[in-house]
Order: structure tokens, then sequence, then C-alpha cells
């Protein structure tokens, strides 16, 4: 058969099976390898134009769905802060202690149900846990709105904890599954934009709804629950046809080859580790991320993080109305900080992507967020200051919601291997919710509007947690990918064999950890 005649991976893999050792790539692999050596030959099929292609091919059939359902889910969490400004703790007659005890449960079975709804989720598929999760969340929001007191409130808290704790992780690992370390950190922002425009839509909606406050003698927080709880639930049972698998999975609009293409890359991008592509769970993982340092150190961060955004998030209405404003307007006037957060949060992933510096992509929005709140402290009890205090919110909101896709990116890129990647993200987002169950505590009504504790402790845990958590971190990672640079390859395959590096993921001499 004559060169032209022949299939171009079949002349691709001739060409690279003997380069394959040679070639400058990454990640170090054995020299037999079939698996590795086709993924040589896919990458040469897919460069340039035809990458490019692909990669425009995969955003338009997997971000937008993340977003909307992500969005969804985000208001339908976060429309506590505006029923409160429209008379829910008078229906139910409860005094800010009550109420901040009913923010908190929400964080307990949110934190703790994460890890679980992972494991659902690469048993069952994205598809069926992730429009499920928006089902039920939408569900207990109706229910909610026809809560009249404590008895059922409560409960209806725990079950949306429950019920969210899969949301946010389950979309994070899917997006790994589709894309490379170069291009998660951008596309985890686009998909974090939901939360943004979330926080944005939700005080819109709440100042549109909320005009029908004591239409047919009902208040206006039962309508901003109804209302929202039945448009989330149509969404959720379409979310089932229109959800993307995982590449491995995915029919469709992906060739044969696209999708073998993708699952190679995937397996091999985070590093040379052998259940990089892997469906299934094992204890092994679970134990593997459970026992690294990186894990916890950003976990660590992560719960900081969750202490002074959620509180502040809660917050942003009721500062807004201690300015002078009405409920509908401070709803009104809720929306530009997260529009701002937008495009921060955007701004954020492309600089991280592209420079590769994910220590700084963390710690600008925190000093960002940390002159933020400083403002907000000299200036929300001067009632002359309103403008300052707003621009101190906006800069407070725009690096707060930098965080949190900077640490699950982080998480994600320094725990090789998918099913420890898939742990380790959960784990860290158990973390952020106990932040949330400070957080939602520190803003003490009766020390209304300075909130000194709460700005107090915010500051505290931005400030160690986001600013000198991630640069004592970032020497951390610069002193053990140094130590692995002194070791040859030779030594290295001297030490251990071809398949002991394999399985070791990101304890393997040859990885190199993102900083």
């Amino acid at each position: 058969m004559s060169t032209v005649d022949r299939h171009p991976i079949t002349t691709a893999l001739e060409d690279e099976k003997d380069l394959s050792t040679t070639r400058e790539k990454d990640i170090v692999v054995a020299e037999e390898n079939p698996e590795y050596i086709e993924f040589l030959a896919l990458s040469d099929l897919y460069q340039g134009d035809a990458l490019k292609k692909l990669t425009k091919k995969i955003d338009w059939h997997v971000l937008p769905q993340l977003v909307f359902i992500y969005l969804l889910s985000y208001i339908d969490r976060g429309n506590v802060g505006n029923a409160k400004l429209f008379g829910a703790m008078q229906d139910m007659k409860m005094d800010s202690k009550m109420w901040n005890l009913g923010l908190s449960l929400f964080f307990i079975t949110y934190a703790f149900a994460g890890p679980p709804c992972s494991i659902l989720l690469k048993k069952l598929g994205p598809k069926i846990v992730l429009s499920g999760v928006l089902l039920g969340v939408s569900l207990i929001l109706i229910c909610s709105g026809c809560s009249g007191s404590i008895a059922s409130w409560f409960p209806l808290r725990l079950l949306l904890g429950l019920f969210e704790a899969g949301m946010y992780p389950g979309c994070a690992w899917v997006l790994t599954t589709w894309y490379t370390p170069d291009q998660i950190h951008s596309r985890h922002t686009i998909f974090y934009c939901g939360a943004c425009l979330a926080g944005a839509f939700s005080g819109l909606l709440a100042y549109g709804i909320g005009q029908l406050d004591y239409t047919w003698g009902y208040r206006g927080w039962r309508f901003i629950y109804i209302i929202e709880g039945v448009f989330s639930t149509c969404v959720a049972v379409g979310a089932y046809f229109v959800l993307q698998e995982t590449p491995a999975k995915q029919g469709g609009w992906l060739d044969d080859q696209e999708r073998r293409f993708l699952v190679l890359r995937n397996k091999f991008a985070y590093g040379k580790d052998k259940g990089g592509s892997a469906d299934t769970l094992n204890k092994k993982d679970v134990l593997a991320a459970l026992t690294s340092i990186h894990v916890w150190i950003l976990s660590f961060g992560y719960f900081c993080v969750g202490c002074w955004v959620y509180g502040l998030s809660f917050t942003i209405p009721t500062i807004m109305n201690n300015m002078g404003f009405t409920a509908a307007d401070s709803q009104a006037l809720s929306a530009p900080p997260y529009v701002f957060a937008t495009f921060c949060v955007v701004a954020s992933g492309w600089f991280s992507d592209k420079y590769k510096m994910r220590a700084l992509a963390t710690v600008l929005p925190a000093v960002m967020g940390f002159i933020g709140l400083l403002i907000c402290v000299l200036s929300v009890t001067h009632k002359h200051l309103v403008a300052l205090t707003y621009v101190g919110v906006c800069l407070a909101q725009g690096g707060s919601v930098c965080l949190s896709p900077a640490f699950s990116v982080w998480t994600s890129l320094n725990a090789a291997g998918s099913g420890k990647r898939a742990v380790a993200i959960s784990v860290a987002v158990v973390w952020v919710q106990l932040g949330g169950l400070v957080g939602s505590n520190i803003y003490l009504a009766n020390e209304s509007p300075a909130y000194h504790t709460g700005f107090g402790v915010s500051l505290a845990f931005l400030g160690l947690g986001n600013i000198v958590t991630p640069i004592l971190y970032w020497f951390l990672i610069g002193h053990i990918n140094g130590k692995r640079d002194k070791m040859s390859e030779e030594e290295i395959y001297e030490k251990y064999t071809a398949e002991e590096l394999q399985e070791m993921g990101d304890l393997s001499p040859l990885y190199r950890y993102e900083r």
C-alpha cells in the first residue's frame, strides 16, 4: 500500500514510534507504551487550527449548560438574603440568632455530602447527577416558599444543603475531563461566571418579584422562592437531555477519533498517572487525596474563602439597606458588584492560564478584596460616604469571586489521577462550606451597620488564608519541584519501574506541581 493510501493515524504512528522516547514533553514516559504513542500521533493531527476547532466545539457544547445550571443553583441557594428583606424572618417569627442558625444548617449538610456526591457522579455520570441535583433543589425551594414556621424551615435548609453539595464539585470535575491544565482555569472561571451572574440576577429578580409583596396577602419572599423554584424545575427536566457526559461516554457531536484523542489527552495531560482517565473510584484514590499535604494546604485557603465570602454575600443587601435605600432598591443595587465581579473572574482565569502563575492569580484578587473590605470598615458608618462604601463592596466582591475557582483549579492541578482529583476537589469544597458555616454567623445584627466582628474576622481570614498561605505554598512547591529537577531520568528509572511511576501520580519524581 502506498503512503498516500494509508490512514493518517497509521502514518503518524509509524513516524512517532521511534521518536516517542526522545521528544521533549512535559511528562516523560516509558519506552513501550502503546497508548502514549497513540496519543503522540493524535496530538500531531490536532494542532493549530484543528485543535482550535475542536476546543471551540467543546466550549460551545460543554460550558453553556454548566454555566446555566450553576447560575440557577446559585440563585436558588443565595436568595435567602433577599427573602430576609421581604419578610421571611417576620413571617416565621424568628430573631436574628435563629435566622443565622438557619443559614448555618445549610452548610452542615452541604459540607459533608460533597464527597458522596462525587462518588455518585463517577458511578452514574454528570447527566443523571447534575440534573437530579437541580431538580431536588428546585422542589425544596418551592416547599420553602410554602413554609410557615421554624419546624419546616430548618429541615428544608438541611435538605437544600444536601442537594446543593453535588453541584459545584460535580461541575468542576466534569471540566477537568474536557480541558488540559493550560485551559482549565480560564474555562473554570467562565463556568463560575454563573455564580457572579446569579448574584446580579438574584438581586434584579428579587427587585421585580418583590413588587408582588402583599399580593393576595402574601409577603414577597414567598413569591421569590416559588416562582424561581418552578422555573428551575422545568430547567432541571430539560437539563437531563442536554448535559454532556465525560469524553469517554460522549457521543453525537464527537467522532471516534476526537473522542479517543480527548480520552488520551485527559489521561496524560496531568502527569503520567495510570488512572488518569478511569471512570471508577477506589479506596486508594480516597486515601491518596486525604493524605496529600497539597490538598490540605489548599483546603485551608479555601476554608478562609468561605469564612469571609459567604458572610459578605449574605450581608450585601442588608448593607445596602442600612445606607438608607428601600428593600427593593437594595436588591437592585446589589447587582452591579456582581457584574463587576464577572469581569474580574474572567480576567483572573485568563491571566492564570496564559502565564501559569497560579499563586499570583490567587493573591492579587485577595489583595483587592482586602482593600475593598478595609474601605467598607472605614466608611460604612458614615452615610455621607455611601459612594465610597459602594466602591468598597464592589472591590470586595470582585476579589472574592476570583478565589473560589482559583483554589478549586489549583487543587485539581496538583492532584494527579482522575479518582484522586475528584476526591481532592470534594475535600476542598467541604472546607469552603465549613468556612461558610463560620461566615454566616459573623455579621451580627446587633452590630449593624458597623459589623465590627464580621469585617474584622473577614479581614483576618482573608489575610492569613488567601494572601499569606498561597505565598508560603508557592515557596513549598518550588522546593519540591527543585528537588525533583535534580534527579535525572536515568536515576528515576533505575529506582522505579514504569508501572510504579504511573501509579504514583503527582508523587512521581517526574511530576511537577503548578505554582
